[in-house]
């Protein structure tokens, strides 16, 4: 590897300060930027259970940095931020926006705010990105050098950038223009039309060259994506996917690590709400509040966060003091097989699973208890649990109701109860989650 001695200088510090912040684990949920009333309160209950999770700050994903209603709500979110510890930073939508320098009044607005991230030795706003677009290193150096002084902790999505299947050589190009980098496409197994697992293969490759540059790595971690609006109809695979990524990130042991995401309705993989005031029609046929929920899935998350913060694994995951588990069930409520009516499938519908998928996180007390799945009446999955996380996708979806029980001796101590049955077809081909708490 040939660099300069500025670059070997930089370098050499930069491990030195990688090593002194390694321990400083933080997680955000990436936060999509549009309407919200204002008064309604719905940006401050979003940042309030986002706090009672462990999350430690949204990244604001703006793609259109002088609306009228992205200043509205940013405004709303930093007000109500300033009372608490929780804290934003902003991801700048390259893809929606893709001159940087549009962004470059809503940031001199808000990189001074109290509750704005600031990260690294020398305390600098953190700003990230939705991809990088076709730009090269020089055009990021350039724009932080020549608008902001240097004085940003660039951490961008660039996993479709040219080289980043090689990390060293990429850092080795970009060095002079990031601090650190967020990964995306790490979070989902690849798109494609069979069955398949999530990696942390990638991850581990960029984290390993990020280290060695002295800089950071952002890994991703998600539940799904179906998408159908806005020109795109798709899925990409849920099932066992956020825990199983939940295990891969307790391993890996980021810098840091992204939740995709609090409230993307139109690719359904939000864990939070969903105000309508946000939502044009035909996004909210499909992922809403009322009908489509993911909240359940908040319980889980909360169990995985302090585990990654305490430096523990998958088996150090625990519900809250006296409990004796907290969980989630999801599942599809058409086969993948179904004829949608005739209609039109999504992109891909061919690895999905009919299974009903679960996660639970098992107390110590309650270990060897039995974790039962019920689909249309039969018994299709028992397990013993373990303390700690449990989890798995139980084929054999059957129609009708759908059930996840933790049971034990003859009592169920818990449940989680499907709210939509399970039906043989449905026009609308709906490929979102049903999410249901285990209570």
């Amino acid at each position: 590897m040939r660099c300069s001695i500025t670059s070997l200088f930089t370098l050499l510090a930069g491990q030195g300060l990688w090593a002194q912040l390694a321990a400083a684990k933080q997680v955000y949920a990436h936060y999509m930027i549009g309407t919200v009333t204002a008064g309604s309160g719905h940006a401050e209950l979003d940042i309030d259970q986002a706090i009672a999770m462990g999350i430690d700050a949204f990244a604001l994903n703006v793609g259109n940095p002088t609306a009228d209603w992205t200043i509205g709500t940013v405004t709303q979110l930093f007000n109500h931020a300033s009372s608490t510890s929780f804290k934003l930073f902003f991801s700048l939508d390259l893809l929606q926006s893709p001159d940087i320098t549009s962004f470059n009044t809503l940031l001199s607005d808000w990189l001074g705010h109290s509750s704005y991230l600031r990260y690294g030795a020398a305390n600098y706003p953190l700003v990230s990105t939705f991809s990088v677009g076709a730009n090269r290193p020089d055009y990021f150096s350039d724009w932080k050098k020549n608008d902001f002084a240097g004085e940003i902790y660039f951490v961008p999505n660039a996993d479709t950038s040219q080289g980043y299947s090689d990390p060293d050589s990429w850092f080795a190009a970009w060095d002079l223009a990031v601090q650190g980098l967020l990964g995306w496409e790490s979070a989902w197994p690849a798109a494609g039309t069979s069955p398949a697992n999530v990696s942390s293969s990638q991850d581990s490759a960029v984290q390993t060259s990020a280290h060695n540059w002295g800089k950071t790595y952002m890994a991703p971690i998600s539940t799904f994506q179906f998408k159908d609006c806005c020109g795109g109809d798709y899925y990409r695979i849920g099932e066992s996917n956020l825990p199983q990524r939940m295990t891969e990130l307790l391993s890996l042991a980021p810098d840091f690590a992204e939740i995709i995401t609090w409230n993307d309705a139109g690719e359904s993989h939000y864990i939070g709400n969903i105000w309508p005031e946000g939502q044009p029609s035909d996004i909210l046929a499909y992922a809403n509040n009322d009908d489509w929920p993911h909240s359940a899935w908040q319980p889980v998350i909360k169990s995985w966060i302090a585990a990654y913060k305490a430096g523990g694994d998958a088996s150090s995951m625990s519900p809250p003091s006296g409990s004796a588990a907290v969980g989630a069930m999801w599942y599809r409520t058409i086969p993948k097989d179904a004829a949608c009516g005739g209609g039109a499938k999504p992109d891909n519908w061919q690895s999905a699973a009919d299974a009903v998928n679960y996660a639970v996180v098992v107390a110590s007390g309650s270990a060897g208890s039995t974790i039962r799945v019920t689909s249309g009446g039969t018994v299709i999955r028992e397990s013993t649990a373990v303390a700690g996380l449990n989890y798995g996708s139980a084929t054999g979806l059957k129609l009708g109701a759908q059930k996840v029980e933790l049971v034990s001796g003859d009592s169920v101590v818990l449940a989680a109860n499907s709210l939509k049955n399970v039906v043989s077809d449905d026009p609308a081909c709906n490929f979102n989650y049903q999410v249901a708490p285990l209570q």
